[in-house]
C-alpha cells in the first residue's frame, strides 16, 4: 500500500530523521556574576552537571619519540539558584600528528521559560586550534536550549539538553551529589514491513504522548534489529507514542520509497495510540510512502 504522509507527521519525521548529533562546546569558574532580573531557575536543574569524558593523559609514540595530546570531550554546566550559570567545554580530536581543540568558557545569566533555558554570557571566550596551529579567539554568544529531566537507557537520572534549531541532544549527569537511579521499565516489540521489504534499518522513536512533534530532548530513538525487533530499555512512568521511519535512500528526507508507521499517514486507522511502560510485544506496522 502506498500512502501520503500527514502534514503533522511529515514535519515531525523530518526532525527525527536528522536528529543524530552531539554535544556543543562551551577551567573552573570563579565567583558568579550578578543574577538576571526576575530569573527563576527550576529547583531540579540547580546544581552541577557534566557530560562527556576527556582523557586526562596524553600518548607517547615510541617510533617517533613524540607525545600526542589527549582526546575526547567534556562539558561542565553549573546552574545557580540566583539565576546565574557557568559553562565550560573541551572538545579535543586528533589523528596522527594533527591535534585540534576547542575550549569554551563562559559565565553569565540564566533564564527559564517552560522547557527553554537561555544562557546570556557576561564574560568568556572560545579558543580553538587546528592541527597545532595558532590559537584563535572568538566571543561567546547567547544560546537557547530545550531541556528535560529524564532517564537514560540504564534508568539513571539525566538532564537532556538540545540547542535550539540544532539536531542532537546532550545528556548531563549530576556531579554535586549522587543522581537518582530508577527501576528500569521500558517498551519493546516488533516492526512489520510491507511484503517484499525489510524492517532492518528502521528507527523507532518514543515521544512523550503530549509532544506530537517529538520536540523534547528526552525523545528516545532505537534502531530495529535484523529480526525486526526493538527495545527501549528504560523510560519514564508516563504515556509515550511510537513513531517509526526507514530512510531508504539515506538522504535525510522523508520521500518516495521510504517506510513510515501507518499512523504517520493520511490513511491512519485512527488516533495514534499511547503506550505506558512497562509494555512488551508492541506491534508497529510500516507502509510505503508515495
Amino acid at each position: 500500500m502506498n500512502v501520503q504522509l500527514s502534514t503533522l507527521a511529515s514535519a515531525a519525521l523530518l526532525v527525527l530523521v536528522t536528529a543524530c548529533g552531539g554535544p556543543q562546546p562551551a577551567p573552573q569558574p570563579s565567583p558568579s556574576p550578578d543574577p538576571a532580573p526576575g530569573g527563576s531557575v527550576p529547583a531540579q536543574v540547580q546544581g552541577e552537571w557534566q557530560a562527556g569524558e576527556a582523557s586526562p593523559i596524553g600518548y607517547y609514540d615510541p617510533s617517533t619519540g613524540a607525545w600526542q595530546g589527549a582526546t575526547g570531550s567534556s562539558f561542565i554546566m553549573k546552574v545557580y539558584a540566583n539565576g546565574t550559570y557557568a559553562y565550560t567545554g573541551l572538545l579535543a580530536v586528533g589523528s596522527g600528528s594533527c591535534q585540534s581543540r576547542i575550549l569554551s568558557t563562559e559565565r553569565g545569566t540564566a533564564a527559564f521559560s517552560g522547557d527553554l533555558m537561555t544562557f546570556t554570557p557576561l564574560e568568556g571566550e572560545v579558543q580553538s586550534t587546528v592541527c597545532g596551529g595558532p590559537v584563535q579567539h572568538a566571543p561567546v554568544t547567547p544560546t537557547v536550549r530545550r531541556w528535560a529531566l529524564s532517564v537514560d537507557d540504564y534508568g539513571k537520572e539525566a538532564l537532556f539538553t538540545q540547542l535550539q534549531d540544532t539536531p542532537g541532544t546532550t545528556a548531563f549527569y549530576r556531579t554535586d551529589r549522587p543522581g537518582q537511579t530508577f527501576p528500569k521499565i521500558g517498551i519493546s516489540g516488533r516492526v512489520n514491513a510491507p511484503e517484499g521489504r525489510s524492517a532492518a534499518g528502521t528507527l523507532v522513536v518514543a515521544c512523550y504522548a503530549e509532544d506530537p512533534n517529538c520536540a523534547s530532548p528526552a525523545t528516545k530513538i532505537q534502531p530495529v534489529t535484523v529480526s525486526g525487533t526493538f527495545s527501549f530499555p528504560a523510560l519514564e512512568d508516563r504515556p509515550y507514542t511510537l513513531n517509526a521511519i526507514q530512510d531508504t535512500n539515506g538522504n535525510g528526507k522523508v520521500d518516495s520509497g521510504d517506510l513510515v508507521d501507518v499512523y504517520s499517514t493520511t490513511d491512519a486507522p485512527g488516533p495514534r495510540p499511547s503506550i505506558r511502560p512497562p509494555t512488551q510485544n508492541v506491534s508497529v506496522d510500516l507502509v510505503n510512502v508515495n
